[in-house]
């Protein structure tokens, strides 16, 4: 009678030890994390960047991690940016990538830039990419076979459509619009039989502009930077630094500036700056008038 008591109270036990006791397959602690069955990879495994020659990423800085099958990638996995954003979550069936996948942008919101459904290497059913600001970019239909079927669209990044047309297996029918920014028509571009298109030419806008932002960033244009430095002899004009290529040189021959002047100041560029020994501390560098950064000093 003890002993069967005894193994009743083993039994009932069971469940509340196992309760009581779970593992975190993504805790490098885990027993179930990075095992190995018959030398192959199986189960939940996350790969750390020492265990690849990953130079840009740090020692236990998360590269990927998902489930391998008999070592063959299985469901769901993630990928990481060095800078431990999300890169990717892409479904695998039997190693190979089948089904919804997302692209991520490497931002401070981590935005979406990528996400639809591949069958093999082909895209099927519907697929979207956006700008980096949300804002959708592209919105395609597939059929089963991979082929272009149904609308398609292209937009800006203010939201406005910027080109639309219809497909079929394929083969682009009817006729395409195109749009300016602000909404009215740019083009229309009609298809023959074998999907060639002929075009309208370009039409005027009808009401007032919209400019993008990126149109405005690569608008903006600065000052420069006031020229400093000879010229070697080859380039010595006499007059001064004119516009055009030229390279400066400082007092100790090092060169100073290497560029496109305008007007007498570095325009597009580098300026070397040598700190009180003489010695190169840091490499300016212009576009357009305006500082961008540092360039590699080697």
């Amino acid at each position: 009678m003890k002993n069967l008591l005894l193994i009743l109270l083993l039994i009932f036990s069971l469940p509340i030890l196992a309760i009581g006791d779970p593992t975190d397959p993504t805790d490098q602690s885990s027993d179930t994390l990075n095992q190995k069955v018959e030398g192959k990879k199986h189960g939940y495994w996350v790969i750390f960047a020492h265990m690849r020659n990953m130079p840009d990423y740090a020692p236990d800085d998360v590269i990927e991690e998902g489930r391998y099958k008999m070592n063959r990638k299985d469901g769901k996995w993630k990928k990481y940016f060095p800078t431990g954003n999300l890169k990717s979550e892409i479904v695998y069936k039997n190693g190979k990538a089948v089904g919804d996948f997302i692209t991520y942008y490497d931002n401070e919101e981590n935005t979406v830039e990528e996400a639809g459904n591949w069958q093999g290497k082909a895209y099927t059913d519907k697929f979207l990419r956006y700008h980096e600001n949300g804002v959708v970019a592209q919105e395609k239909n597939f059929n089963e076979n991979g082929k272009a079927e149904g609308v398609q669209k292209y937009f800006y990044e203010n939201g406005q459509v910027e080109l639309e047309f219809t497909a079929n297996n394929g083969v682009n029918v009817g006729t395409a619009t195109r749009y300016w920014p602000n909404g009215d028509i740019k083009e229309i571009i009609t298809f023959d039989a074998e999907g060639n298109g002929t075009s309208s030419g370009e039409k005027e806008r009808v009401n007032p502009p919209v400019i993008l932002d990126s149109q405005k960033e690569e608008e903006e244009v600065g000052e420069g930077i006031a020229a400093e430095g000879d010229e070697n002899e080859a380039q010595k004009s006499g007059n001064g630094i004119v516009d055009g290529y030229h390279k400066t040189y400082n007092d100790n021959k090092d060169i100073l500036m290497d560029g496109e002047f305008k007007n007498g100041k570095l325009f597009n560029g580098k300026h070397y700056i040598y700190d009180e020994y003489g010695l190169l501390e840091k490499i300016e560098v212009y576009k357009n008038g305006k500082y961008v950064g540092n360039g590699v000093v080697e």
